[in-house]
């Protein structure tokens, strides 16, 4: 029990109990108060009332609140005394501490409070930081300013410490959460002036596309390589014309109409005619030409390409040279397995656009031409009632004047997908397009500053651009060992980021909505005594299409050499993860159901499309494949050590090598070496390794959610380092760990309830002792000399415990006390408790036994990263 004096007169006693309950009593007006002038009751002091039949009507009048809370026996609760109100700490013997706040009953169900007649316990988060059963001790000290830091100590041996605060902030310690609405973000862009709206410019692309308008004479030569699709000549006549944009969201709008005739070079000519929409959008400055629909040739049906102008010489040199600058724009669009590449060529004299040309590039399956065409000025065509639509102006850019979007319709946007470019910065794409950046800046706080200072971290928002196609919905991920980021959105195209150009550039087109994607950076052997000798690859899939399309990009992925590679996927191959191994030229896809495909990634042309070359299934069950990482490339054991994580609550070490068995056939052996389950889950989304500041040891850090909560675990120290209440998986969120190995924590951006919320902290408790097993040690075995990954000998002990784990260990007798004891392994797979174990003479082998006549036997090796694998 634990008592303590409350507000409005009132005197508190708090109550744990076998039965799971905490009850709060009031016993002010008791008899013998004057026995405790500090107003705090010790734990036995209080409560010998006799025994009467009016005991029980006594405690109903005299319990304020009751709350029900861990899963067995509650040993102890302590009160959290702090300027701004009152909690209370629970530990019990599922070995966790809860944390609870005490508030009056009517706040809680929105009603004005009249008294504390009635209070309620209202959970706030649960602290599990030890292992097994039974948190004996615990401790709490209370700084001036209101704060507390609570200590716990279970049967596992462990001794941690964390701090926390009162209140909302309860829940996340000393690192609460940033919370920001679409129009907070709006208001603080509007107070930065940091609108694109607001900053753009009458650019280049917008006097372009002022001076498109009306009648074009145009002339097109076709060349095509297939005898399916004719070559000839187009002549006619091709109209650009205004009308209001379809679009809110985009400034200007023409339809562009050409008819005329054509002639084929086999003699034959018909009537042709053909429609496009071109649209041009100001906030990110970019032309853009749609499809319409066959049925009425004007209504907008999907993205067909953007224009986005090459660099050319500044305004200095323009104005010098205007009479004969010529700018120039590039595209890409894929249509099913055909690629078109359109180059557009303006010529401008005298400020005027004299004239432009446009040439596809046509390449594919089914087509394989070049069409050039060129625009002149119509000969009728009317200057005076045109007038500036000609014209694009080469004088140095003043501030538009035009109607741009308010932020009225910013404010009318959502968030949508996360990606950390680093734990201090973040890009979130938005409903309407928008591509927003945020940079935190985490106030440094000391005990003497938190009650002053805002401790949630602070974000500084800037929009970096805007595009239809990342419109209503789209993809974000990092590449793999490259500062870019890749975006996609609802049509296919696909967008590359500028880390530190804070640029975005439009590099190809799926032409259908990007399923996955994913990118990663290597060693381009054949370029590699180039300034730029990376390779990007890019992955991408395609809603409804079996079909993983990889990009090889030699140098800048913006605008270097491309080459397109196709890999053919499996029936109900949904791909959830990938990776490419370097030193074997292999691709690896992980799919929704478990199964694994490998693909050889060398000399893969268009023509030539890869089927897999092995598939294994059940590599996590019949669940997702989340992450396929590569720890450790091939050395002269030309073995590659591979890690998986997936939804069925497991992350699992593999080998895998290729042997040659002839000189033109090889076999891929693949083998699971470590396979384990975090006390969290089902959902592990990803893993990390980092190394120990010591450079001695690594911590291998995994996260995922466990119910409405997202937890970042340390499987090498096997302990918790962050917990988030986010409301659970189905949600948009992203994840950037410290890159810290003896730090842990990290950063945490998530979508709830339409808000973006934002969570930054180091490691969410500290450990004075690890500890060891939770329960009773009842078996223990010493194995033979063991040779580890290092090429060391060492001799490992294997300790079992009522806490149905295996643990093993390492001494080391330089240290000459215990803390010479490493863990090398936590090893659960036993339902009961351990009770004998024992060692094959080759140490390959740890056989176990336990309750309800379970025996196991364990392919124990040396593993990296891991230490010991089973």
């Amino acid at each position: 029990m634990s008592g303590f004096i409350f507000g409005h007169g009132k005197r508190l006693l708090a109550s744990c109990s076998d039965d799971r309950t905490v009850r709060i009593w009031d016993v002010s007006d008791l008899d013998g108060n004057e026995a405790f002038p500090d107003g705090i009751l010790e734990h036995s002091e209080l409560f010998m009332m006799s025994m009467s039949d009016e005991t029980d009507k006594i405690s109903a009048e005299r319990c304020m609140a009751t709350v029900m809370g861990h899963a067995s026996r509650i040993w102890d609760v302590r009160f959290l005394v702090s300027n701004d109100g009152l909690d209370l700490f629970s530990f019990g013997e599922d070995g966790t501490a809860q944390a609870w706040q005490l508030i009056p009953k009517a706040s809680v169900a929105g009603l004005p409070s009249r008294g504390l007649d009635k209070l309620s316990l209202v959970h706030q988060r649960t602290y599990a930081n030890h292992v097994g059963k039974n948190l004996w001790a615990g401790a709490n000290f209370r700084h001036v300013n209101g704060t507390h830091t609570i200590g716990t100590g279970g049967a596992d041996g462990r001794i941690v410490s964390y701090d926390i605060r009162h209140g909302d902030n309860l829940l996340t310690g000393q690192h609460p959460t940033s919370r920001w609405t679409i129009e907070d973000v709006a208001a603080q862009l509007e107070r930065t002036k940091t609108f694109l709206s607001t900053s753009t410019q009458l650019s280049d692309s917008y006097r372009l596309f002022k001076a498109l308008h009306g009648k074009w004479a145009i002339g097109r030569t076709i060349k095509s390589s297939l005898p399916t699709y004719p070559s000839g000549t187009f002549k006619g006549e091709a109209t650009f014309e205004r009308r209001p944009p379809g679009a809110e969201e985009y400034h200007d709008e023409y339809l562009y109409s050409e008819n005329g005739t054509f002639e084929a070079d086999l003699g034959m000519s018909f009537q042709a005619s053909r429609q496009y929409v071109y649209r041009y959008h100001s906030s990110s400055d970019v032309i853009s030409a749609w499809f319409v629909k066959a049925d009425d040739r004007s209504t907008v049906d999907y993205l067909f390409h953007e224009l986005r102008l090459e660099n050319s010489r500044d305004v200095e040199d323009r104005q010098a040279f205007h009479d004969k600058l010529v700018l120039k724009a590039r595209a890409y669009h894929l249509c099913v397995d055909d690629h078109y590449t359109p180059n557009y060529s303006f010529r401008l004299k005298d400020g005027f656009l004299d004239g432009w040309s446009l040439t596809f590039h046509v390449k594919g399956p089914q087509k394989d031409y070049i069409a050039e065409a060129c625009y002149t000025r119509a000969a009728h065509h009317d200057d005076e009632t045109e007038e500036h639509d000609t014209m694009v102006a080469v004088p140095p850019s003043t501030n538009c004047n035009n109607s741009q979007p308010g932020d009225w319709e910013f404010k009318r946007d959502d968030f949508k997908s996360y990606v950390f470019l680093h734990g201090a910065s973040f890009l979130v794409t938005t409903a309407q397009g928008r591509v927003l950046r945020g940079s935190l800046d985490t106030p440094a706080g000391n005990h003497a500053e938190v009650e002053t200072s805002d401790p949630r971290p602070r974000v500084s928002w800037e929009v970096i651009d805007q595009s239809e196609a990342l419109k209503s919905s789209s993809i974000t991920t990092k590449a793999v060992g490259s500062e870019m980021i890749l975006l996609s959105g609802n049509n296919g195209t696909v967008f590359t980021y500028d880390i530190p150009k804070k640029q975005i550039s439009s590099i190809f087109d799926l032409g259908r909505k990007v399923a996955y994607l994913y990118s990663q950076n290597i060693l381009n052997q054949e370029f590699a005594r180039e300034s730029d000798s990376r390779t990007h690859l890019v992955l991408a899939t395609s809603l409804g299409c079996s079909i993983a399309y990889v990009w090889q990009c030699v140098g800048s992925m913006a605008d270097g050499a491309r080459r397109l590679s196709l890999l053919t996927l499996p029936g109900s191959f949904i791909v959830t993860s990938a990776f490419y191994i370097e030193a074997f030229e292999m691709w690896i896809l992980g799919s929704r159901n478990g199964k694994m495909a490998f693909y050889n990634g060398s000399q893969i042309s268009i023509d030539n499309r890869r089927e897999p070359r092995s598939i294994l299934a059940d590599i996590h069950g019949e669940d997702a494949i989340t992450i396929i990482q590569c720890l450790r490339e091939p050395e002269l054991d030309q073995v590659a050590y591979i890690m998986t994580t997936g939804r069925d609550g497991y992350y699992a070490l593999h080998t895998l090598s290729i042997s040659q068995n002839t000189l033109e056939q090889s076999e891929l052996q693949f083998h699971t070496v470590h396979r384990s389950m975090p006390p969290f889950g089902p959902n592990i989304e990803g893993a990390s390794v980092f190394e120990e500041p010591d450079r001695q040891s690594c911590n291998l850090i995994l996260w995922g959610f466990r119910s409405t909560q997202f937890v970042v675990w340390n499987a090498s120290k096997d302990q918790e380092s962050m917990v988030v209440d986010c409301g659970g998986a189905h949600r948009n969120w992203s994840y950037c760990p410290t890159g810290d190995g003896g730090s842990d924590g990290g950063t945490f951006a998530w979508t709830k309830a339409s808000v973006c919320n934002i969570h930054s902290q180091k490691a969410s408790h500290q450990v004075f002792q690890p500890g060891g097993h939770g329960r009773e040690i009842k078996a223990m075995a010493i194995s033979p000399p063991i040779q580890a990954i290092d090429g060391s000998i060492n001799q490992y002990i294997a300790t079992g415990a009522e806490d149905t784990r295996i643990r093993i260990w390492s001494f080391d007798h330089r240290h000459g006390s215990d803390m010479g004891f490493r863990c090398w392994g936590t090893w659960t797979k036993h339902t009961t408790g351990i009770q004998q174990l024992d060692w094959s003479q080759d140490g390959r082998l740890l056989f176990s036994a336990a309750g309800c006549e379970e025996f196991f036997a364990w392919r124990v090796q040396p593993v990296p990263f891991i230490g010991i694998g089973a």
